[in-house]
This record gives C-alpha cells, structure tokens and sequence, in this order.
C-alpha cells in the first residue's frame, strides 16, 4: 500500500507540474552546479502538497524524485545519441512482491535479447538462462536485437524472477523448468491430440469447431499454454502465469483463424495478463495494459453478440460473466487512476462497487448447498446466478449438469459418426451435418450411419436424402462399406466366436461398428461356415479394394526407395534407429500416457471453473484504490 499511496502522490504531481510548465531540472530548482536547489524544492513542496492534500515531506521526496528522474532521462538521451549506448529500466518482482528490485542497465539496441539477458543476471546475480524478459506486453527474443524488437533508450523491460535468497532461487529455478517442460510437453501432446482429445474446440452449444490440422493445432497450444497460465494464477504464481499466458498470446496471435476475432478465450487472456501486471504491481506497462483491455472488451462484445461461436474451454450463460466483467471494469478504473484521469476512475470504481454487491455470495447458504452434496464452484455459480435463492440455486445447477451432459452427448456422437462415414468437415468446405435431419430419417427406420451418409451426399437436403435412401440405397450401402473403420476390440470379439478375420470384418462394416447387429447378421448369413452369396460377393469386393489399396502403397514406396542411393537403402533396412523405433513403440506409448495424465490433470477440472471468481482480490483492490481517491 505504501508504494501505491508513493505512485498517487507521483501521478498527482507530474500532472500538475506539467499543467504549470513547471520544470524542476531548470533554474531555479537547480543551483549552478546542477545539484538540487532545496530551498526552492521546499517552497514547491509546500505550495503543492497543500493544494494536493499530500504532507509537505512526502511532497518534497516526490519532487526530487521527479527531478532526479527527469534529470537521468537527459542525460541517457544525451547519452544515446552520442554513443548510440541505451538506458533501460529493468523491473524484476519477487514472488512475494515486497522486495522488488529496479535498477538501470546500459547498453547498445544492436545487442541481441541474450546480451540483455546476460547483464541482468549479473546484475540479479542469476542464470541467464533462467530469466524470461518481457517488455511493451512481448517476451523478449534472444536471438533478435533489441532494436529489431524496437525496445529503444527509456524502455521498460519487466525481467521475471522469483526472489533472491537461496530457497527462492531454487523456486525460480523450478518456474523456469515448469514453463519450458509445460511448453514441449503440449507440442508431444497436441502432436497426438487425435488420440486424447484432451482440448477440444468447441462453440458456445458445446458443439465441436473444424479446423485445418495446422490451423487447430496453432489454436490448441494457445489455448492450452492459456489454461495452464490460469492454474498458475489460481495458485499464485503470478510470475509463471504471466509467462504461460504471454507465449499463448504469441501462439494465438500466429494463428491464421478468422475465429480469433470472434472467440472470447482471446479476449479473457488480454484480461488475465493484465491482471497479472496488477497482482505484480507492474504499473510500468499500462500502455500495453490499455491496448489489451480495449482488444478485450471489444472482442467479448463481438463474441457474445447474437451466433457467435466460443471456443469450449469457455463456456456458458450470460450471467456466468458477470463476475469476469467486474475485474474488466475494475482493470479500468485502475488504468484510468494511474493515467490520472481521477473523475473517470471513480465513476469506474462506483460501477465496479455496485457490480460486487449484486454478487456478493451468502456464506450460509454456500455452506448449505455444499453440505447438499453440490461442488464448491457450482454452488458459488449458481448463487450468483440466483441471487442467493437457494432453490433457484439448485435448479440452475441440474439444467446446468444437464445442459454439459447433453452438449457431451452430441459431440461424441457428432464426432463418432463423421469418423464412421469418413465426413470430412474441412474438406467438405466446412458443411456439418443437420443431426435433427439425421434423427427424422432414423424415426422413419433407416439406421444412423446410412442416414447422415445420405444426408452427406444430398449436402443436407433432407428430401434430396430421402430420395437417395429410397431409389439408391444400395449404392449408398456400398459407400459405407468402405468408409467405416473397423473397431479392432469389436473384431477380436466376433473372431472369438469363430468367424474368420474378413467375415467378421466385413459385418462391422456393413453394421457401422454396432456389435449386436453385426452377430444377427452373421446369424442370418452364415449357415455351418457356408456364406450366404450377398456375403461372400462383399468379402470378395473388401478383400479386392484392400488389396489394390496395398499395391497402390507398396509401388509408391518402391519407387522413393528406388531414388534413394544404395548405401542409404542397405543402411536404412536395418538401422538401429528403425529397430529401436520398432522395440520401443509400445514402451513410447506407455510413456505418452503417463505424460498426458501428468500433463492434463490440472487442466478443466470444472467446465465452468473459469465463471467461479472468488472476487476476493477484487475487494481489496477497490478498497484500495478507493482510499486513494478520498471515497470512503
């Protein structure tokens, strides 16, 4: 609090001075040997500080820090375009935000970002390899000079450190190793995200988004590193969260999707790196700060504008926002207090006053739902929703469970059956299929997987499809046969009861996969291991595709081996690389599942986890900034 009440004092004077023209490196605030005139200091100091409500010797230490501060910038001018030598402020928070170091560093802007990085570990007496440097709301590139990344004379660079006693360093040293392991853990991952699916995207009806591969693989690292920024946040760690959050802005902001003007994950991570520079008390990068929150508010009014879709690591009703808009509205009254602008900062404060009222949550009736057998952030949803009506409460969190439930329920099977009839979305110029269409055929009897194939080819005609069912349903059927992909599990099965390999295949074809209609089909044709003549012309048509299918494969790759030279050829027949590959894929596998359930068990413990804000900071920030301003 005691820096804050410094900074207010501070933004109070430069405003009045520069109003003034006042300039305190100019006679007579400096004697003829550039020194401080104390005397003149003084008689400011009184003058000010009683017009401004601050007492006369913190009013004084402020204007010499003002002038001192002037003063350095002159003479790093000067400096810089003499020498061509830059001053920077370098910031460096610790974990606890009580001992922060700030300091200034020279050196030329043809240095690259390790050159920086190397003088502010001495400086920290740290690893350079441990420091992450952020400056103007972008991490600081390595390789790149600083003038590439036009970080200039007087820039502020944020350097992110845990502390510096030994038991913090070794804190720090585990941020470093949590960030660069989280980041080339979800590349291994989302490498095989077709396996896991443990990120998906998702509109606001729970329905699944399709992308390009590339595409949705750029989107899924930002909104994965984004989520484990939010895990570090929860717990704390301010520090790793603003990192995590930062490298999925610059994955985000790569990313060719015309959904990023439209998702509101975009915008709640502009927020949440704000909110970070905040709980940091990183006051030094407001210009990016301004720049974010106008990127989010207007992207949360785009996204929640009638039929925009969300990407589903966000999801729910209007109301569940309303505790994410009071930290929106507080970050702006604090923005507006640090630019001085003190009437607009107290209206903001007034909003953000009157929105924590209205969800502020009953305490006994949160520990009666709990006691109701209902999760902690489901009840604190739900009473906000509510507005501590308790039956009201409960009602919303059943339709809630119900609603994810459903959502659950056609997604998977949205999913399942595009697989089963090979629909493509993307390929198919993004066309989805009209489920409801689908289900009225089915009432009419067909089966599902025949129905959403006719549906495909009729492009979502439902009549076009119904014709096609009715004048071409064998011709359909024999597209199906060869679009479904065999359920090994289901295959192992039916071979266990003493149908061959191709028989039993052919049967989940014909059956999408369904188990009990595939045996009542081998049942009625298979009679004593004689196949019935449909049967065995469709083992015969499977076995023939498959097989041209192979010396399709096998004449490719005789012709790549036959442009390699021969050495290589001998070589890569048996190399121990193609023999250890061999040997330890199922070992790799293993690996990549303990990886992924180490990896993904703090992520999405709740769909709605994000919507549960305790608010609790926000409460004392308020009361804060408040005091500040004369409010209370």
């Amino acid at each position: 609090m005691a820096e804050l009440e410094r900074e207010n004092h501070l933004i109070q004077l430069r405003a009045l001075l520069n109003e003034r023209h006042i300039k305190l490196w100019q006679t007579p605030f400096l004697t003829a040997e550039r020194l401080t005139n104390m005397a003149e200091i003084r008689t400011m100091a009184e003058s000010l500080g009683t017009e401004l409500a601050i007492p006369i010797d913190l009013c004084e230490k402020a204007l010499i820090a003002l002038q001192r501060n002037a003063l350095d910038k002159l003479e790093s001018k000067d400096e810089f375009q003499k020498t061509g030598i830059a001053t920077l402020k370098v910031r460096a928070p610790t974990q606890s935000a009580v001992d922060r170091r700030e300091f200034n560093l020279k050196i030329k802007t043809t240095e690259t970002g390790w050159a920086l990085s190397e003088k502010i570990a001495q400086q920290l007496m740290l690893d350079a390899r441990k420091i992450k440097m952020v400056c103007t709301g972008k991490i600081i590139n390595g390789d790149r000079t600083l003038l590439e990344q036009n970080i200039g004379n007087g820039a502020v660079v944020l350097a992110l450190v845990m502390a510096i006693d030994e038991k913090e360093a070794k804190s720090e040293s585990l941020m470093y190793g949590r960030v660069q392991k989280i980041r080339a853990d979800a590349e291994l991952i989302l490498s095989r995200n077709e396996r896991w699916n443990f990120l998906s995207l998702e509109d606001q009806s729970g329905n699944a988004i399709f992308l390009p591969k590339d595409e949705k693989k750029a989107l899924l690292m930002g909104l994965t590193l984004y989520e484990k920024g939010k895990v570090a946040m929860k717990a704390g760690r301010h520090e790793e969260a603003l990192l995590l959050m930062l490298e999925a802005d610059h994955d985000l902001c790569a990313c060719n999707s015309e959904l990023l003007n439209v998702v509101d994950n975009y915008a709640l991570l502009n927020m949440d790196i704000v909110w970070c520079y905040l709980l940091l008390q990183n006051i030094n990068q407001l210009p990016d700060a301004e720049v974010r929150l106008q990127v989010c508010e207007k992207r949360l009014q785009q996204s929640y504008s009638a039929n925009m879709q969300r990407v589903a690591a966000l999801r729910g009703e209007e109301s569940y926002e309303k505790a994410l808009f009071v930290r929106l509205h507080l970050l702006k009254a604090v923005l507006f207090f640090h630019q001085n602008k003190r009437d607009d900062a107290r209206t903001m404060f007034q909003v953000v006053e009157s929105e924590l009222t209205k969800l502020r949550i009953d305490d006994a009736t949160l520990s009666r739902l709990m006691e109701c057998g209902y999760s902690m952030t489901e009840s604190r949803i739900a009473l906000r929703v509510s507005a501590n009506d308790m039956e009201a409460a409960i009602e919303h969190i059943l339709n809630r469970r119900q609603t994810l439930q459903n959502n659950a329920k056609r997604k998977s099977r949205e999913i399942k059956l595009y697989e089963t009839i090979g629909h493509n979305v993307v390929e198919e110029g993004g066309m989805r299929l009209d489920l409801d269409q689908v289900d009225i055929l089915m009432e009419m009897g067909y089966p599902e997987e025949l129905a959403a194939m006719a549906m495909k080819h009729s492009k979502n005609d439902i009549n076009e499809a119904l014709n096609q069912l009715q004048s071409n349903g064998e011709s359909l059927q024999n597209k199906l046969l060869h679009a479904v992909r065999v359920d090994k599990e289901l295959l192992r099965q039916l071979v266990e009861l003493g149908y061959s390999s191709e028989v039993a295949s052919v049967s989940l074809k014909i059956n999408a996969n369904n188990l009990r209609e595939a045996i009542y089909y081998l049942e009625l044709h298979v009679t004593n291991g004689v196949l019935s003549p449909s049967l065995q012309r469709t083992v015969e048509e499977v076995a023939c595709k498959q097989n041209a299918k192979k010396r399709a494969s096998s004449a490719k790759h005789t012709r790549t081996a036959d442009a390699q030279p021969s050495s290589s050829k001998q070589s890569s027949k048996n190399s121990p690389e193609k023999l250890s590959t061999e040997m330890d894929g199922k070992q790799q596998e293993e690996m990549l599942d303990l990886l992924f359930q180490s990896f993904s068990k703090d992520l999405k413990a709740d769909a709605d986890s994000h919507w549960d804000v305790t608010l609790v900071d926000e409460e004392v920030l308020l009361k804060q900034y408040k005091l500040l301003l004369g409010m209370d």
